[in-house]
């Protein structure tokens, strides 16, 4: 298993595009990110995800995201859920990532 898969996995493909935009921004300042500057996302994650039960969970996929965005792989990652075979990702997901993926 890459890197890529490895902080996909840890994330989720349906969680990394319906957040796209959350952990793009969160992101996109290019300082060092305190545990601070996590914890609303880290927050409305929890709340948004019955299947959820802490805040350190939600952290990982945090730090994940920053990782795939820090490298310039997210585009990678969408291409991987558009192609992805799983039962689990579902039309809709796929036709949000290629929209994220066009703009």
């Amino acid at each position: 298993m890459n890197e890529i898969q490895r902080a996909l996995q840890s994330i989720g493909k349906t969680n990394f595009v319906e957040y796209f935009t959350d952990y793009k921004e969160l992101t996109s300042s290019k300082k060092k990110l305190t545990k601070d500057d996590k914890m609303p996302l880290a927050k409305k994650l929890l709340e948004n995800n019955p299947n959820a039960t802490a805040l350190s969970g939600q952290m990982i996929r945090i730090s994940c995201a920053i990782k795939i965005f820090g490298n310039g792989w997210e585009n990678d990652v969408l291409r991987e859920v558009i192609n992805s075979t799983s039962s689990r990702i579902t039309k809709e997901i796929k036709e949000k990532a290629r929209t994220l993926l066009t703009d």
